[in-house]
């Protein structure tokens, strides 16, 4: 591990991916990480959620409790909203023929892929209507969070997530690189099971910089953590970032720091130490 020296000077936010990072494994908050989490928080410092999960799992992923003492940037940097010292919110819209051109590309071309097109976080589209709560809501999902195609189009797009049931979408992703526009990105996991397309503007780093901005913390202020290529952004961005032992290696090669994995509380382990320097 190469971890963070705050003897000399500390960050003044942090930003957290969540998933294989913050998370582990099984896509649970360890209890640890939690307690290191809420003395982040009463240390005085802004804490964000940066995730390319929807709101509306985050009350099973992380609890209310974290949810309302942080602010989040959720859809992959396309919506973000400030809370618990932070304010404001924003939006980045895909643009909509290209929302509705992956939609259709992907039934021709992949049937068997479960698609969301998300508005806000909270509602959203679905190709397949089994496996909802599964698969995108967690057990979650009412009449008023599923909408139709229709008017998912009509309330405006934030993105389109595609889940490839442990199917490999490079293929899709390829397709879908040359029909759609240059204003709409297709952002893979390492796993290559998982796609996010989104609008180009819309980053992670980008949403937490609007969220910090008003207050006055810049990027190179901000400790990050990441593992995977929807983070590339946030850890190359910003100034104390930090790999989990676990992340790919294009995340290792960018982050100033490295940690233990999430399965060993690499996330707590740098919180931590960040607290006792802070008191």
């Amino acid at each position: 591990m190469n971890l963070p020296d705050f003897s000399t000077d500390t960050p003044l936010a942090v930003a957290l991916d969540l998933d294989e990072t913050t998370l582990d494994s099984s896509s649970r908050l360890a209890d640890r990480t939690r307690i290191a989490i809420r003395a982040v928080r009463d240390a005085g410092l802004p804490v964000i959620i940066a995730t390319s999960r929807p709101e509306r799992v985050l009350p099973v992923l992380v609890g209310e409790e974290i949810k309302r003492i942080t602010s989040l940037v959720q859809m992959n940097g396309t919506v973000a909203t400030g809370r618990a010292g932070l304010s404001g919110s924003y939006r980045w819209p895909i643009n909509v023929e290209d929302a509705e051109k992956c939609w259709h590309t992907t039934n021709e071309f992949a049937p068997w892929a479960r698609m969301t097109m998300e508005i806000d976080g909270t509602r959203f589209a679905v190709n397949h209507e089994d496996d909802v709560d599964s698969l995108w809501a967690f057990s979650a999902a009412t009449p008023t969070m599923v909408v139709s195609l229709e008017q998912a189009v009509a309330l405006g797009p934030a993105k389109v997530s595609i889940n490839g049931l442990n199917q490999n979408l490079a293929p899709l992703a390829q397709k879908l690189q040359e029909v759609l526009s240059a204003h709409t990105e297709v952002v893979r996991s390492a796993s290559a099971q998982f796609l996010n397309v989104v609008p180009r503007q819309a980053s992670k780093s980008g949403a937490v910089k609007q969220l910090l901005d008003p207050v006055g913390i810049p990027l190179k202020d901000v400790l990050s953590f990441g593992d995977d290529y929807v983070d590339l952004d946030l850890i190359r961005d910003c100034g104390w970032s930090v790999a989990v032992a676990n992340a790919i290696p294009e995340i290792k090669e960018l982050a100033r720091f490295t940690t233990a994995s999430n399965d060993e509380h690499g996330v707590a382990i740098v919180l931590e130490r960040l607290v006792s320097a802070l008191k």
